[in-house]
């Protein structure tokens, strides 16, 4: 995991709310399932999530927002080896998946789209409007 402070404070609380997350997640014993890899990226417009899924098919994604958390769970299907087979090294995980992420406050829990491709689902969450800066003309009186 990657934790990157730019000024030592965060307006919208990201880095506040994750810590208490990632102690709850050291604190209770490990969850049955798989967590996927991700990048979390902000810009100006949103927060873009990136879940590292392959072999997952799209129809058993499941992915809401709720109390203020992202929660992604999908099912990775075992392959089904023929009964003549003789397997020497099976490395890969299977059943289900589950990552969960509690949204900044700036996050807009209504504006999430999502897409799945490669492997990959990507999850856009866009700030709300109010929350974005707004540029300011100032007019000069003569």
């Amino acid at each position: 995991m990657e934790l990157r402070v730019i000024d030592g404070l965060t307006p919208n609380g990201w880095i506040f709310d994750r810590l208490p997350a990632l102690w709850n997640d050291f604190a209770r014993p490990a969850e049955s399932g798989n967590a996927p890899a991700t990048d979390v990226v902000e810009d100006a417009d949103g927060y873009h999530f990136y879940f590292e899924m392959p072999g997952v098919q799209a129809d058993s994604v499941d992915l809401r927002v709720e109390d203020g958390r992202l929660i992604v769970e999908a099912e990775r299907k075992a392959t089904e080896w023929p009964k003549e087979a003789s397997v020497h090294l099976t490395e890969r995980t299977y059943g289900m998946i589950r990552r969960a992420f509690r949204l900044p406050q700036d996050a807009a829990h209504d504006r999430v789209t999502a897409n799945y491709r490669d492997g990959v689902l990507h999850v856009n969450v866009a700030k709300r409007p109010e929350t974005k800066p707004v540029k300011i003309k100032v007019n000069l009186d003569n």
